[in-house]
């Protein structure tokens, strides 16, 4: 006698665990502090990268980020670049301009085109057509950019472990495995 495949579960995928807030107007000055304490640090680990000057951190970021980011939502791509390990390429981004990282950043335009000719000498950026510009290859790779990601890293951890402390978010429990 054939065998016959097996019931599929009607039930939908569980749902991975996400950090809730507690009572959030009760703790709002609270996980504000906490907050903008975290912001800077991390503006003070990215200044020391970026001669001092916020700005030129912040759009460095950007254009790497703008650069980067329709590749990140497609799966295959997300999972193969998801480390600092692996350089994209210049092909792999999509450059953006002056006028729309100005827009994105909240910086004056004239001050974005300035900044980014520094940038280009630091060879921080790349200029891939006339005011078009990505995140030169292997940037990320630098000795510089490799402790800003782990510092960078360790004061999110710092920021999340003080929250969870003051008991301002909760990790909800994990359910048993269904069988």
């Amino acid at each position: 006698m054939p065998r016959r495949p097996a019931k599929s579960s009607s039930r939908p995928p569980a749902k991975p665990r996400r950090i809730a807030p507690r009572s959030s107007a009760a703790n709002s000055r609270l996980f504000v502090y906490l907050m903008v304490m975290f912001l800077i640090r991390a503006d003070r680990l990215r200044r020391r990268v970026y001669d001092k000057d916020i700005d030129l951190a912040v759009l460095a970021e950007t254009i790497g980020v703008g650069a980067i980011d329709p590749r990140m939502r497609e799966p295959a791509f997300r999972q193969r670049f998801r480390n600092i390990d692996t350089v994209a390429g210049v092909k792999r981004q999509r450059a953006v301009n002056a006028l729309s990282i100005a827009t994105t950043s909240g910086i004056p335009r004239e001050t974005t085109r300035r900044k980014i000719k520094k940038l280009v000498a630091m060879q921080v950026l790349t200029e891939t057509g006339r005011g078009e510009y990505v995140l030169t290859p292997g940037y990320l790779q630098s000795a510089a950019q490799r402790r800003l990601f782990a510092d960078l890293t360790e004061e999110a951890m710092r920021f999340f472990n003080e929250c969870l402390d003051e008991g301002l978010i909760d990790l909800p429990r994990r359910r048993p495995a269904q069988a």
